[in-house]
């Protein structure tokens, strides 16, 4: 080999010696727990696991989740359904989850990751404990990871933590572990509204036919003159994306003096809803008002027996008609305030203020 071409080589082999410097290997806590699964066990038992209970500080409980008849709830709102989206999306985070960074194994440093014993009334972490008979361990799930994806946990019953590769969504609150969705009808579909009041008001607003574009609100005193189009139509968003912040069995509350809400569809679906307003606080708390609501739905035989609503789609309109049932029946529910407020709307709210007598 000439003189030449050795020198080339070694100029070419220094540059990829060099270069391989400058390449970041992983370091040997890395290594170490490389493509090592947090809890092993956990992906072929996920589709078949009934229970995970989250508790939080001092052991509380915060939700217990439980499945039953193909769906899941939450046995501290008396079993209603739970978010399953949420809970897929946990469960599934937690069979895929993978261990990057062993962290520390000693308890006086736990605090700083919030891995710490929920058993302490200051704990920051959160338990999941499944079926015992799964035979899957417990889990705190501490801090987000500041500065990288990733969170901090720790099996129950292991002294060192871990960073694994993803965040975990666990919900603090029992409420926030329900489906919130109640029911959803769109304004578009809805051609009559009304309302009965307690004291005998009644407001009524309707559309001559699904085409028209405004409701025409009904017995308007004379001289008066609604306040706008669009004050009127909103009448008919009540049940438009209607969610709850709570919920209870409705049989608990009293209805006697419930605001009625009723509206039709095109498709001939009557939803009728009762909304009523609750005083909560104890001596030592500020008072507070909760709105409720409950819903039924059927068919609007006047539309299908006229024949504004097509024969053929009585069945469907019926099926759907169960389904809402299915899903609201012999529940109250808890809705933000300006949605009750749409509801419960009086004439006059609807109409311009009156002119007074001439001076």
């Amino acid at each position: 080999m000439s003189r030449k071409h050795f020198s080339l080589l070694l100029a070419v082999t220094l540059l990829v010696a060099a270069a391989v410097l400058l390449i970041p290997g992983k370091t040997s806590r890395d290594s170490d727990v490389q493509h090592v699964l947090l809890i092993p066990d956990l992906q072929d038992q996920v589709n078949d696991l009934d229970r995970l209970r989250v508790s939080g500080a001092g052991g509380e409980p915060i939700a217990t989740l439980l499945r039953g008849d193909g769906s899941w709830g939450v046995e501290e709102t008396n079993g209603y359904r739970a978010d399953w989206n949420q809970l897929r999306t946990l469960l599934a985070d937690l069979a895929q989850a993978e261990v990057v960074e062993r962290k520390t194994a000693n308890p006086d440093y736990y605090t700083r990751l919030g891995v710490e014993d929920t058993s302490a009334p200051d704990a920051t972490g959160v338990m999941l404990e499944f079926d015992s008979a799964s035979g899957l361990p417990a889990l705190i799930v501490g801090n987000r990871s500041e500065g990288r994806d990733g969170h901090y946990v720790r099996l129950r019953d292991a002294t060192e933590s871990v960073l694994i590769d993803r965040s975990l969504e666990v919900p603090r609150d029992s409420e926030d572990w329900l489906d919130r969705n109640i029911i959803h009808i769109a304004d578009s579909e809805v051609v009559e509204v009304e309302i009965g009041h307690p004291d005998g008001e009644r407001v009524v607003a309707r559309k001559s036919s699904a085409d028209e574009e405004n409701f025409a609100l009904q017995n308007v005193p004379e001289g008066r003159e609604i306040q706008s189009a669009w004050a009127v139509d909103s009448l008919a968003n009540g049940l438009a994306s209607l969610s709850l912040e709570a919920v209870a069995p409705a049989d608990d509350l009293d209805w006697s003096e419930a605001t009625r809400f009723g509206l039709v569809t095109a498709d001939g679906l009557r939803v009728d809803a009762e909304l009523i307003t609750v005083e909560t606080g104890h001596e030592d708390e500020p008072a507070d008002t909760a709105y409720w609501i409950r819903l039924q739905a059927g068919l609007y035989q006047t539309a299908l027996e006229s024949g504004v609503v097509p024969p053929d789609s009585e069945d469907e309109t019926s099926e759907r008609a169960r389904e809402v049932n299915r899903r609201v029946g012999g529940w109250a529910y808890r809705i933000p305030k300006y949605k009750y407020d749409g509801m419960t709307k009086r004439l006059d709210d609807l109409l311009k203020a009156s002119e007074g007598p001439e001076a």
